[in-house]
């Protein structure tokens, strides 16, 4: 049997398709699983060992200087037109609503199943070979509603806990650039893509300091790397230099400038623990493992869908809607508290 996941969003999107993933594989020891998946968030899935191939596309927004639009667009053709032959039995739009721009990719190649999610409004979408109720998303997490597309497949039961796998030379090259002492690494992550989701400088320079009055915690300040105005990917290099400078001398801080997604997995897997608001570095820390502190904006339902999956965690949120109003001692409280009763 020959299968393909088609998960085009963002990072911590394909972070939460990595249970179905691997409940297809458990299910179907012997069958080929694909996925096609987008320049931006392909490297989720490098050393995945339940994927035997992962087929990557570049969106125009993402495309590098010296892209043109028409190249990225004929490349893509060529790619899906590729993966016609030989056909793949089922292709699974893993995404916990319906997705027509999945759907369009699916159908440039021919296979002889395609299992999605119906449309909200009633419509009929004939080109879904298999099309499942549209889950109640404000009751589920994001890994739940996924794992229900592969009931056609066999699949059952709740989702597995959401997984990365890191490189282990960037591994062992990030470990040996935390300084000596520390015997606990916070992640302190402070980029969003949303501007609601931005907590201030002066907010992150301070729990800084109050989570450093233990010697034994250093802090590894991540961040996506870049200036702000850039349009494909506005990065906090100077957000971080910020933080940097404000640092008194007897704090232990890493500055971790990751150049790439593999960068991003591989410092996360040498980290004790994370903070920082909800995004794709979020649920790359939960596929790491770590026990979380997630700063969300003050919606329920978001936080239900979007909360860290399979790992001890903390969210906080203002008492009104955006992250800027969150203050200090509650997430240092938080922190504290679920370090707390971790094991020892």
């Amino acid at each position: 049997m020959r299968v393909l996941i088609i998960r085009r969003d963002n990072i911590g999107d394909l972070v939460c398709a990595t249970p179905l993933i691997a409940a297809l594989r458990a299910r179907h020891p012997d069958a080929h699983i694909a996925a096609l998946v987008n320049s931006y968030n392909a490297g989720v899935l490098e050393r995945n060992p339940h994927v035997d191939a992962v087929h990557v596309y570049t969106k125009a927004k993402h495309r590098q200087p010296g892209e043109s639009w028409l190249g990225t667009m004929l490349r893509s053709h060529r790619l899906l037109a590729g993966l016609r032959q030989p056909a793949f039995d089922h292709v699974v739009l893993a995404k916990s609503d319906f997705d027509p721009r999945g759907l369009e990719l699916a159908r440039h190649m021919r296979p002889r199943n395609i299992i999605g999610f119906a449309p909200r409004d009633g419509r009929v979408e004939k080109s879904l070979g298999t099309a499942l109720p549209a889950p109640a998303n404000h009751t589920l997490h994001e890994t739940e509603a996924v794992l229900q597309l592969g009931a056609p497949l066999g699949i059952t039961g709740s989702p597995g806990p959401v997984r990365v796998y890191p490189d282990p030379a960037r591994v062992a090259s990030w470990r040996a650039r935390l300084p000596a002492g520390p015997k606990h690494w916070v992640a302190l992550h402070i980029s969003a893509r949303q501007a609601r989701r931005h907590w201030p400088v002066e907010r992150f320079v301070e729990l800084a300091r109050d989570l450093s009055r233990d010697p034994a915690v250093g802090i590894a300040l991540l961040y996506s790397p870049g200036p702000a105005n850039d349009a494909r990917h506005p990065g906090d290099d100077e957000r971080a230099a910020q933080i940097v400078a404000a640092m008194p001398p007897d704090v232990t801080l890493l500055p971790a400038r990751t150049e790439s997604l593999a960068d991003l997995i591989a410092v996360l897997s040498v980290c004790h623990s994370f903070i920082g608001p909800d995004g794709g570095a979020m649920h790359i820390a939960a596929g790491a493992g770590l026990p979380i502190v997630a700063l969300f904006e003050n919606l329920p339902d978001k936080k239900k869908h979007w909360s860290p999956w399979g790992v001890p965690h903390v969210m906080v949120s203002p008492e009104g809607l955006d992250v800027v109003d969150l203050p200090v001692p509650e997430v240092a409280d938080a922190w504290h508290a679920l370090v707390a009763r971790l094991p020892r």
